[in-house]
């Protein structure tokens, strides 16, 4: 069965342009679309994410499909009806999993992305393990004044703003333990064909399970579409050990030598043993496998999970903000022998009174964060275009705070030690 992607009210109200070329209808709107605005990397969609789809399943590539319209047309003939995913915000296999009236209407997958652009969001339900409207307005103060109960507005500035910014959309804590984790519909499987589907890792999560008796083991896949810092934090009751493999051959399979390391915390009952992985991690797909100490007692575990992209280490591979006016960027990296310097881009389209870098170094790593203007918009550093620097030691953050006029900006953040964590905060108001 196919199923039309395609938005035509989105795509209509989101470039006006069409209507003054004098393209109206919805089917002029999906031809010009396919013809011109699919290569224009146009936007079709609230719900559909082209690049996510293509990241958060290799085999498409793997087949030959690496061009917009094969994975559009992929998407629409085969990849609604097998239940894949087609954006961080929306996974059908969980969506019917936390949905038991969708599960008594026996709607197949085609149906339940009709029901979720359709109702869904509107009606503020869950569809992903990353992301609850709901819970996202109700858990940021400052989106329920500015929304109120619109999901539909939610679920945008999730995509457009949230993620960037380093908020979680679904499984925020409220304090106490094993409080704000997102407790799983179903059992990730305990061996690596059943592992749960994370999909692409482009936003955090905070997901909970329990081991018991008959349950002593669950797997879990994810992809990166990118070089990333990868972050995994995970408290446990009990003893647990937790293994990450690298798929390196995309076979959908756990092969001699694709293991990449081996973390256990120990302890006895009642208390909370953690497991902390933050490691650079390159694209590709990846297991995670995890397994209780214990083969007599329930062992529940917290754990968040999330990746960011690797910063550039030089002007020409910046990692590119794009528009930060308004808004803020939230990033943590990491710092190794071969990256000691951490670019970022952004640009303004008007006048900022507020601007405020903020990096926050781990332990007693020192740094230092230089803001530079692209005064002459060539793409790169000259002499002349240093704005400003902070720096840190111990515990002291390094801070900049100015007026910034319309423009291109370069942050370059210099470590003075290796293998140093950091989290970079900028913000323009």
């Amino acid at each position: 069965m196919t199923i039309s992607i395609f938005d035509a009210n989105f795509y209509r109200s989101l470039y006006p342009d069409l209507a003054q070329a004098g393209l109206t209808t919805n089917e002029q709107l999906r031809q010009h679309f396919l013809t011109f605005g699919i290569n224009e990397g146009r936007q079709f969609s609230k719900f559909v994410e082209l690049n996510y789809y293509t990241a958060s399943y290799p085999d498409l590539k793997k087949a030959g499909l690496t061009t917009k319209r094969q994975l559009f047309d992929h998407l629409e003939q085969f990849g609604a009806t097998e239940g894949r995913r087609a954006a961080v915000t929306y996974n059908p296999i969980y969506y019917k999993a936390v949905n038991p009236d969708l599960v008594q209407a026996n709607l197949n997958n085609e149906q339940l992305l009709e029901h979720y652009q359709k109702f869904g969001i509107n009606e503020g339900r869950a569809a992903s393990e990353f992301f609850n409207p709901r819970f996202y307005l109700d858990s940021y103060p400052d989106l329920k004044a500015a929304f109120g109960n619109n999901y539909q507005k939610a679920l945008e500035h999730f995509l457009t703003k949230g993620i960037a910014e380093g908020r979680f959309g679904y499984g925020i804590s409220d304090g106490g333990f094993g409080s704000g984790y997102l407790s799983l519909p179903f059992d990730p499987g305990n061996t690596v064909k059943g592992a749960y589907e994370l999909g692409s890792l482009v936003a955090k999560a905070r997901l909970s399970n329990v081991f018991n008796t008959s349950n002593q083991e669950d797997y879990y896949y994810f992809n990166l579409d990118k070089p990333s810092n990868f972050n995994l934090w995970l408290i446990s009751e009990l003893s647990t050990t937790v293994k990450l493999f690298a798929d390196i051959n995309n076979n959908q399979k756990i092969d001699p030598g694709e293991q990449l390391l081996t973390q256990t915390s120990t302890g006895g009952y009642h208390i909370t043993p953690t497991i902390g992985i933050d490691r650079v991690l390159p694209q590709g797909g990846y297991y995670l496998d995890i397994v209780t100490g214990s083969s007599t007692f329930n062992n529940n575990y917290y754990m968040e999970i999330s990746a960011s992209p690797k910063a550039g280490n030089t002007v020409a591979t910046a990692l590119d903000i794009g528009n930060l006016s308004g808004s803020t960027y939230t990033h943590e990296d990491l710092a190794d022998t071969a990256d000691r310097d951490a670019f970022y881009r952004f640009v303004l389209t008007n006048p900022i009174n507020n601007f405020n870098l903020s990096v926050f170094g781990a332990g007693n790593d020192s740094l230092t964060a230089n803001l530079y203007a692209d005064a002459n918009n060539n793409g790169q550093i000259d002499p002349g275009e240093l704005l400003a620097s902070g720096s840190t030691n111990e515990y002291i953050h390094a801070e900049i705070a100015s007026s910034l006029g319309a423009g291109t900006y370069f942050v370059d953040i210099v470590f003075n030690s290796v293998n140093s964590g950091y989290l970079a905060r900028l913000t323009a108001t």
